[in-house]
């Protein structure tokens, strides 16, 4: 078990289509960026934190910007996966290059890699389907049109996503996520015998992404799903679980920090349109 990780540890310099591989990857999230920045609106960009109580009167009786309820399920889902390509890829890439180089010394083809995003990247395509569900919900407090209670609501993601990250089922996929060499041991024979194999372990390594970051998901579709500050938040949060020597320990007071702000803003709610 030792000597695999020393390897993964003190390589040789990254082979070139190492560097192409992480290049690819760097591509894509970039251009899924520029593509949320292209197609966010202001609605999309609220959320029942950051919209229901925001400043001025909108006419309808509704203060603030209102969370856009046009959006359709096809252009939801198609969104969602953009941003999951724009948020996840920059954290995933070291696991899966990781991943990668012990299977190269394996001698597996240079498709492996890929189909192991892949299979990663449709896990949190079907969790789109989830992710809507919820975001109609957030709609349907909004429409009440009492501004003070989509806040309270919002409020109350803050204060669940903060309870999980305290929790040992948040600490045991988070430890999953972090570890490729993890990742190879219990399914190296699956990677290897084929490459739907390596597309079906991509799934199950996306399945405990998802089981550590959906309440952050949560979060970012109540503060505003399009919100290129709420996005780079969320984002770095992820990337410093994932990828930080400390990432384990940092996720219990983001935790605590995230139920304090719940707190605040449940008893304070007109202090939400600060958080834009």
């Amino acid at each position: 078990m030792r000597a695999p990780a020393r390897d993964d540890q003190h390589g040789t310099r990254p082979a070139p289509r190492e560097l192409l591989f992480v290049g690819v990857l760097i591509v894509i999230s970039v251009l899924a960026w520029l593509a949320v920045h292209h197609l966010a609106t202001p609605g999309m960009r609220a959320g029942i934190l950051t919209g229901a109580a925001g400043h001025g009167d909108s006419g309808d009786g509704m203060p603030g910007m209102r969370m856009d309820h046009s959006m359709s399920a096809g252009l939801f889902l198609g969104t969602w996966f953009v941003m999951m390509a724009a948020m996840m890829l920059p954290a995933v890439t070291p696991v899966i290059v990781r991943i990668d180089r012990l299977l190269r010394r394996r001698g597996r083809p240079r498709t492996t890699a890929y189909l192991l995003t892949a299979g990663y990247l449709l896990v949190w395509a079907a969790a789109g389907v989830a992710a809507y569900g919820l975001y109609t919900a957030f709609q349907s407090t909004v429409a009440v049109g009492d501004p003070a209670a989509a806040v309270r609501a919002g409020a109350g993601v803050l204060l669940l996503a903060g309870a999980y990250q305290l929790t040992p089922l948040k600490r045991a996929c988070l430890r999953q996520c972090r570890s490729p060499l993890a990742v190879v041991v219990r399914h190296g024979e699956r990677i290897t015998a084929s490459p739907p194999g390596a597309l079906l372990v991509g799934l199950h390594h996306g399945a405990f992404c998802l089981g550590c970051c959906w309440a952050l998901m949560a979060v970012l579709l109540a503060a505003g799903m399009m919100s290129l500050v709420w996005m780079g938040i969320i984002a770095a949060v992820i990337l410093v679980e994932k990828v930080w020597r400390y990432g384990e320990a940092a996720s219990r007071p983001l935790g605590a920090t995230m139920i304090v702000l719940g707190l605040v803003v449940l008893a304070a709610p007109g202090l939400a349109p600060a958080l834009t």
